[in-house]
Formats: C-alpha cells, structure tokens, sequence
C-alpha cells in the first residue's frame, strides 16, 4: 500500500508504539508469575527512559544506529515473549547505539547481555546498563501472590501514559525532499566516501571469493546495514575460526552462510551467524550441525502434516524473510499440526472450501506473530492460532489471497526488466532495495528512475544505490534513496 508521505512518520511511531505495548505486555505478565503483578502503566513508568534512549526514530541521521536498534528491539521483544511462556531462554546479547552526551553528533554503542531467569531482574538489568535510575523498579511491592492463568490483562496502545504520548504533538509535516536537489547536494560527499571504502570493498570480495572457494559454500550473505569494515572484520574471523579448527571444514561444504541478527541454523539447511557474537558461539553452532541435520529432515514432514490439514495448502516462508531458525519453526509447525488434528476430528470445513487450496500459501510464524494477508498474498499464521480462526480467515480472504499472488508473479517479472534496465541507463555499480520495500513499490521507484535516467545519469554513474524508506549517505559511501521519490 502506498501511505502518503506526509504520514510516514506517524506511522514509524505507531510501530514502535505497537511494538513496545509487545514488550511492556511481556514483562506484565512475566512478573505476574509468582510475585505481584506489575500494572501496565508500572512497566511503561519502567521502561520510558530506556525508550526514549535508543527508540530508532531518534537516529533518522543514521540510518546504520537506527537499523542495529531496530534488530535489537525485535530480538528484546522475542526474548520476552519466550519467558511469558515460561520456557528456557537462551543468553541473549544485543547492541544500541545511543547519542554521546559529551560530543554532539556522535554515537556510543552500548553492549546488553540478558541472563536473567527473573523479568524484575531483567528490567533491572536493562536500566542499570544504560546509566538509568533503578529506584522506582526497585520500590515495586514483590510479595508472593496466587498465580493467575486465566487473567487477561488489557492494555490500551492510547493510554495517556504512553511513553510516546507524554507531551507529544504531531510535527509539522515537511515538503517532500527532491531527489535531483539531494543528490547535487550529496553525491559529492558520497563518491569522497566511496572512493576512500573501495580498499576495503575490495578486500571484501577477495575475502567472501575465497571462503566460498574453499569452504565450498554454495553462498556468502550478510544483512542490509553491515558497515564495510565491521562486515570485513566478520569474514576475517570466519576465516580465522576454520583455519584454527579445520575439523568443522567437511561441516561447511556445499551449505551457505548468512551474516544476521543471530546465531543459529535455517530451515533449508544454511547457518546464520550473530555479528554481535563471538566466534566460539559460531563454533558451536557448526559443531552441531548434525544433530540440526536430523531436526531438518523432520521438517518437510511436518509442512506436509499441515499441508494436508487444510486441504493441500502449501507451507512456505515469507517472500522476504528467508531465514528463519529451525529450533524454532519445527517446534510452530508441530503446535499447529496438533491443533489442526483435534480441530478436523470435531468439525467440518466451509462447504464454499474448493476441494484444494494448492494455489494458497501458508506461512506459520511465532505464537506471537500476527493473523494477516501479506502484500504478497501470503496468509501469515501464528502457531497459537485457533483451527477456527484460521479457517474462518481462510475463508473471508481466499479470493483475495489469489489475485495478490497473480499480480505479484507479474509485478515481479516487471520488477526485474526494469532493475536491469535502470543499471544499465544509470551506469550504476550497485542497485539493491531494503527487505521492507516490496515488488509494486520497487516497480513505482524503478519506473520513476528510468524516466528521469538522462537528467540523473551525470549525478549517479558508478554509485551504489539502495532503494530505502529514507535518504542517507553511508559511511561506506552507498547511498539510500526512498521508494516514493
């Protein structure tokens, strides 16, 4: 959907407002095992100034500050929710950047390891790292109280308490930036920084060339925002891990590696590794990749069991999230094929049901994730989703499921005529876009591009482009151009 511009920051905000309720919902019900349940309004009053500290809307002029909070935000959000349910957390290490206090315009980054069986002690944790006052936490009554499973506790996301509410007011919206008048005013400092990075680009490529030629990977990736040198520093560690332990070597062989947010194994079989982790980490996740190995042939099995519940639906993953942990996803699919089970030995399906839905795409997420049609026509399914919720989703939005994947395979085909049309007239040395711009945005920004092509050629021969929400100039000298410019 195209949202007009002038909202975009409205709707950043209502994200974040959606994302942090997440949160503050989490540890609301974490300390209401065992202890005294802590009000909403008690964990936002908590959480504000920690908010306020790293909340990615804060760090629009740096583009890389505002991604790493935004992945470590989500990480936090995935750790709570893991403890709601009372299951065995992992350590978890994240990274934020906040703004230095003694000189303007620079940021610090401040390095967070939760540990903590105990959701108090883990507000606790968060606070007294950052410098923040812990005082009212500490002041919360924490007598033993009766344990209450059945208690829903609800949470307004306009609750004048907000933590983004207090003295809040809209901005004033701003005129729409000019690409043509942005690019005169920066590609000069971009090509300065470009040309300075290309030692390290260099090094890059002939780093990844030879892993992937002597390791036998089938691929070498990393996420969207690595800087040039932290990304350089990650393959030369990778590098250094297999030469100082080449026993994990045959491990490797015809696997790929994705560089991310965490550490561990995709369900195709490939390995992510944490950026933010260190090598010991990564070898114990390749030391284990036969027992992995066991746990992913199981998974086409169960895709299967799902499948056949509901009438030959395929089970995929997200068009643009091909990453996801098998840990985690095995234990979604096996939740949802139980509940499927009971759901078909008590009840029918709609009469109006085709006798196949081979032409629909089902993605099983998280139990915290959400029940919705993706843009690409993918229905989108929490594992904790009941079977007649499901069903009934299914029923309301088939039709409309079908046309979005109609149009996508088409959007897509244009999408790629024109990426290749748009580096040829622009002379550019990288066209890539962020994972949050999706084919009919792409396609609106590439047409725009070719059509201004011999007015921008000049400005953007032999530069590296994203295609963003936002426009920066990276450290490393690529730039990011929003979509709807």
């Amino acid at each position: 959907m195209h949202w007009p511009t002038q909202h975009s920051s409205h709707l950043k905000l209502l994200k974040w407002r959606l994302l942090s309720n997440s949160i503050f919902q989490s540890v609301n019900n974490v300390l209401g095992e065992g202890t005294r349940s802590l009000t909403s309004t008690q964990v936002s009053t908590a959480l504000r100034p920690f908010y306020f500290l790293v909340h990615p809307d804060l760090f629009g002029q740096h583009p890389e500050a505002q991604l790493a909070n935004n992945a470590s935000l989500q990480t936090l959000n995935s750790h709570l929710d893991s403890l709601i349910k009372n299951q065995k957390t992992n350590s978890v290490n994240l990274h934020f950047y906040v703004k230095n206090k003694e000189t303007e315009g620079t940021l610090s980054q401040v390095a967070l390891k939760l540990n903590k069986t105990s959701a108090r002690a883990t507000l606790q944790r968060i606070l007294s790292v950052f410098d923040l006052p812990t005082k009212y936490v500490d002041s919360l009554p924490n007598t033993p109280q009766a344990k209450q499973h059945n208690r829903r506790t609800k949470y307004n996301i306009y609750d004048p308490i907000d933590p983004f509410d207090i003295g809040y007011e809209p901005p004033i919206p701003k005129r729409k930036q000019d690409l043509y008048s942005w690019l005169v005013k920066n590609m000069g400092e971009a090509e300065r920084r470009l040309a300075g990075s290309e030692p390290i680009r260099r090094d890059i490529c002939r780093i990844r060339d030879s892993l992937v030629s002597e390791l036998f990977l089938t691929k070498l990736t990393w996420q969207r925002g690595l800087g040039t040198t932290h990304l350089r520093g990650c393959l030369q560690g990778l590098t250094a891990l297999t030469n100082h332990h080449q026993e994990i070597n045959p491990l490797l062989k015809g696997r790929g590696i994705h560089f991310g947010n965490e550490t561990g194994v995709s369900f195709d079989g490939n390995i992510i590794l944490s950026t933010s982790e260190v090598r010991n980490q990564w070898l114990k996740v390749i030391c284990k990749l036969p027992e992995q190995d066991a746990v992913i042939q199981r998974i086409p099995l169960m895709q299967k069991a799902v499948s056949n519940a509901l009438r030959g639906i395929q089970v995929t993953h997200r068009k643009y999230q091909p990453y996801v942990l098998v840990d985690s996803y095995i234990g979604h699919l096996k939740r949802l094929v139980t509940a499927l089970g009971d759901y078909r030995g008590r009840d029918a399906f709609p009469a109006s049901w085709p006798d196949s839905l081979q032409e629909l795409q089902l993605v099983v997420e998280s139990a915290a994730g959400p029940l919705m049609l993706s843009p690409t026509g993918q229905i989108l399914a929490p594992s904790s989703c009941p079977p007649w919720l499901l069903v009934n989703f299914i029923t309301e939005n088939m039709e409309e499921a079908k046309k979005i994947i109609k149009d996508y395979e088409s959007i897509r085909g244009r999408e790629e005529e024109l990426h290749q049309q748009c580096c040829e007239l622009l002379e550019l040395d990288l066209l890539d876009k962020d994972d949050s711009v999706q084919p009919a945005m792409m396609v609106q920004c590439l047409e725009q591009l070719v059509s201004q092509a011999p007015r921008l050629t000049p400005l953007l021969s032999g530069a590296r482009v994203w295609i963003t929400q936002y426009f920066a100039v990276m450290l490393d000298g690529e730039i990011c151009i929003p979509w709807d410019n």
